[in-house]
């Protein structure tokens, strides 16, 4: 938006470079930063933007415009609509819902528990300031001994820490790249192939194609589950 004139979604005219509707998330997804912040939301250009429209005179008619638009009918999004957060492990590309994710935080120290090693369990690590138990995903998939060497050349990967919550409970893990949020219809499912190692294909409920690959969504509810008994 550039020299707009005053409506309702751009007060006062505000100049702004609406980057996450080109090639942010809303966009094509091509914006270099979102291997850093994962999702424009994140990125300080965003923020910029929400402070420049927050900081602008309110011009006349605002209330009289925003009436308007809230007496407009809305279309109804399809219900079979699901969103999940795409990571990597080895040389899989995974989802989990993105209602189980609280937030990833950079890779720093897992501190390692006496007597508490059992493969699954790696220890605790410091989430702003607090302990939070580290687990290893890719044991419990089966997929943790895979070579990590392969992996996509002429761009930076971050390897992250995932903290990941159910009923209250907060886990980590570590993940080798984050792809960001995508999502999708329930039709454009297809079954988990018998090529799938047995251990992934436990916890994958189906796949999602994307790009050249496919996505194995996994089975939220069956990971927590198996991750509370190993920490019992």
């Amino acid at each position: 938006m550039n020299g707009a004139p005053p409506t309702a979604a751009n007060p006062a005219g505000a100049i702004i470079t609406d980057c996450w509707n080109t090639i942010g998330v809303h966009g094509d997804g091509s914006c270099p930063q979102l291997e850093k912040h994962i999702h424009c939301r994140n990125c300080p250009v965003y923020a910029a933007a929400a402070s420049v429209l927050l900081d602008r005179d309110l011009p006349p008619h605002y209330v009289e415009e925003w009436t308007h638009q809230f007496s407009q009918d809305r279309s109804v999004a399809q219900p079979d609509t699901e969103s999940m957060v795409v990571f990597r492990m080895g040389g899989e590309w995974l989802g989990l819902p993105t209602s189980v994710f609280s937030e990833f935080v950079d890779m720093r120290p897992i501190h390692s528990l006496p007597h508490r090693r059992n493969g699954v369990l790696r220890g605790l690590a410091n989430v702003r300031g607090e302990l939070v138990v580290c687990v290893s995903l890719g044991k419990v998939l089966g997929i943790e001994d895979q070579d990590k060497t392969k992996k996509p050349r002429q761009r930076t990967i971050y390897s992250r820490l995932a903290v990941i919550h159910d009923k209250g409970n907060r886990v980590v893990f570590p993940v080798d790249e984050v792809d960001g949020i995508h999502n999708f219809h329930a039709g454009e499912l297809t079954e988990v192939p018998a090529t799938v190692a047995k251990a992934t294909a436990t916890y994958t409920k189906a796949m999602l194609p994307w790009k050249d690959k496919a996505i194995g969504c996994l089975d939220a509810q069956l990971l927590f589950y198996t991750i509370n008994r190993s920490l019992a």
